[in-house]
This record gives structure tokens, C-alpha cells and sequence, in this order.
């Protein structure tokens, strides 16, 4: 019974969480007080029109984001919550107003803005209570008009309306030929995956970045990657990914790898055992001038997923036998 009550809390909880955030929004008044009763000290935001990390700066971010609107009315669903232990996961559709600055009331149709889209995040059990430590928004639709003085960014990213042209929706050519792509994904799987280094997203992705089919698909541009890196890094040590195999057909290109690793911290759910792994994936990318601009992948969780819960017992082998890269998961 006390379990039942505990979990019933610290749904109540969450679901608060979700609700001071988003009346703060309307409210204003962002200060150091608002900040820390809604945020861990490591904060990870990324939303369509910009990205922030660190409770640091957090204020000035979200200001200025909102001083682009007179006022605002966010209006979430009844949030979605699954806790596990001292973490959970958040999620809740959204429908959000916003009046431009001087209009009159009720608002002008060319003074207006809506938008609706789904909230993702993460949040963290604090000695405070509940805090996000990571929060993402997907704009699914929108309509009205976009408030004068915006960025080109903003007025690109906010309108989904479709009401740019085929050429402008037309994604820039690649430069590279097949033989520069598969440099390319070696440099970013090496240098990002391998040795950690996040300014490998800034150098090899481009600035809009899609990461389809990844821990959270509302991310985008470098930031999207940079969170991958970060899982890898805190799951897994001595990591070397293995290209297999690569297949070039104009601006995609396609590869199958195998991670080796060792599993020194928690993944999955799975906490670390020290076992020596082989993580297998297929994966897909788009190229823009000479960046990847998008990534589908299909990775083979559940394998690794059953040799750590195994204690190391074999799954198979990664290539029918022979093949290239033939071989099994070793402890």
C-alpha cells in the first residue's frame, strides 16, 4: 500500500511540474526563484527555436523567447508520466496562442500566432522535489502570422504552414561522391562516438538536423547528435565502432556497423556489468552540401539488450558465418 501511495505522489508531482511550467510561460516574472523550482542544474532544452544547456542562462533564454509576444495562453493535455525510481519520462500535447505585442482585444487575425505540437522530457528526483533536466518541443502544425522582428530562423521554423515555395523547400545538393560520404560518417563516428568529442556534431552536421529513430525525436541539428554521444559515453568505455559494410546512391548512403564496447554504466535500464559487448545497427543517412543533414536507424537493441540481462551468454553471430565481420558477443 505504501509503494501505491508513493507512486500516486510522485505522479502528482510530475503532473505539477508540467502545469507550473507551463502557467510560468503565460505569467512571466522568469527569475533565479522560477528557474530552480522547475530545473535541474544541468538542463538540456532544445525547442525549434533555439537550444540552451545549464540552469545557468536558463532566464535569459526563456525571456527572450517569450518577449516576442504581447501575450500567451499554453494549453497542455494531460501530461503522460513514467517513473522509475528517482527518474521519469514526461510527455504532453500542446496547443499555444500568442498575440502580438499592441494588439487589440480580442486580437486581429493577421495579429495572432498558434501553434500545436508535443512536449517530451526528462525529469530528476531533487532533495527539492522533482526537477526537468531535459525538455524538447515538436511543432506539428501552425497557423496566423508570425510577429514582425523575428529572426529568418524563427519565421522558417515556426511556419509549417507549407507556404514557401518547392524551391525553397528543396533540400540543398550534396558536394561529396560516395567515396567523401564514407569519409565523412568514419570521421563523425571516430571522432564523436569513439573519442567523445561533441564539436564533432558542429563540424560534420548540419545546423538543422534530423536524428530519425533516436532517443528523442524531437531534437534537432548538432544538439540532437550530441545527446547521442553523451548515452554512449556514460553507458560504455572503450568504444570503437566498425564500419561493415557501405552503400552510396546519390545524396543517401547506408551502413552497417558493430560497436565494441565495454558496458561500464547504466543503458537501457541495464546497470553497468563490465561485459565486453558487440552492438550491431543499420543505418541511413542524407548529405547536404557537404554534412549530413538527416539519419534513420535501426539498431539492434534487444540482442545487446538480452546478452547483458544474460550475464554475457552469446546471441548469434553478427554475419552469417564467413561473412564479413563474422563473429559473437564475447563476455
Amino acid at each position: 500500500m505504501i509503494p501505491e501511495v508513493a507512486r500516486l505522489a510522485d505522479l502528482v508531482s510530475l503532473r505539477d511540474l508540467v502545469a507550473r511550467y507551463l502557467a510560468g510561460l503565460d505569467e512571466g516574472g522568469f527569475d533565479e526563484t522560477w528557474a530552480r523550482s522547475l530545473f535541474t542544474e544541468d538542463i538540456e532544452m532544445t525547442f525549434p527555436v533555439g537550444s540552451h544547456q545549464g540552469l545557468a542562462g536558463v532566464v535569459g533564454f526563456t525571456a527572450e523567447i517569450m518577449a516576442r509576444w504581447g501575450r500567451t495562453h499554453h494549453h497542455g493535455s494531460e501530461s503522460q508520466v513514467d517513473v522509475d525510481g528517482d527518474r521519469a519520462e514526461l510527455s504532453w500535447s500542446l496547443i499555444a496562442s500568442h498575440v502580438h505585442h499592441g494588439s487589440p482585444l480580442p486580437p486581429d487575425p493577421t495579429q495572432y500566432f498558434q501553434l500545436g505540437g508535443r512536449f517530451t522530457g526528462t525529469a530528476r528526483r531533487t532533495p527539492d522535489g522533482w526537477r526537468f533536466d531535459r525538455l524538447g518541443l515538436r511543432i506539428a502544425w501552425t497557423t496566423g502570422s508570425v510577429p514582425k522582428g523575428v529572426t529568418q530562423v524563427d519565421e522558417k521554423t515556426l511556419d509549417t504552414r507549407g507556404n514557401t515555395t518547392a524551391e525553397e523547400n528543396a533540400p540543398m545538393p550534396t558536394t561529396l561522391n560516395a567515396e567523401q560520404q564514407k569519409e565523412l560518417i568514419e570521421k563523425v563516428f571516430h571522432e564523436g562516438l569513439d573519442l567523445g568529442d561533441l564539436s564533432a556534431a558542429d563540424r560534420y552536421l548540419t545546423a538543422d538536423f534530423r536524428n530519425h529513430g533516436s532517443h528523442d525525436d524531437s531534437m534537432r541539428g548538432p544538439e540532437a547528435f550530441k545527446h547521442t554521444i553523451k548515452i554512449q559515453q556514460s553507458a560504455f568505455s572503450d568504444i570503437k565502432y566498425e564500419i561493415l559494410d557501405f552503400i552510396a546512391m546519390g545524396d543517401k548512403a547506408a551502413i552497417r556497423w558493430v560497436m565494441h564496447g565495454r558496458h561500464t554504466g547504466p543503458f537501457i535500464g541495464i546497470q553497468p556489468t563490465g561485459l565486453q559487448v558487440q552492438h550491431q545497427a543499420i543505418i541511413w543517412f542524407r548529405f547536404e552540401g557537404d554534412r549530413i543533414a538527416e539519419r534513420w536507424g535501426i539498431v539492434d537493441n534487444f540482442s545487446l539488450e538480452r546478452f547483458l540481462k544474460s550475464g554475457g551468454k552469446a546471441a548469434g553471430p553478427l554475419t552469417p558465418a564467413g561473412g564479413p565481420g563474422a563473429g559473437k558477443p564475447t563476455a
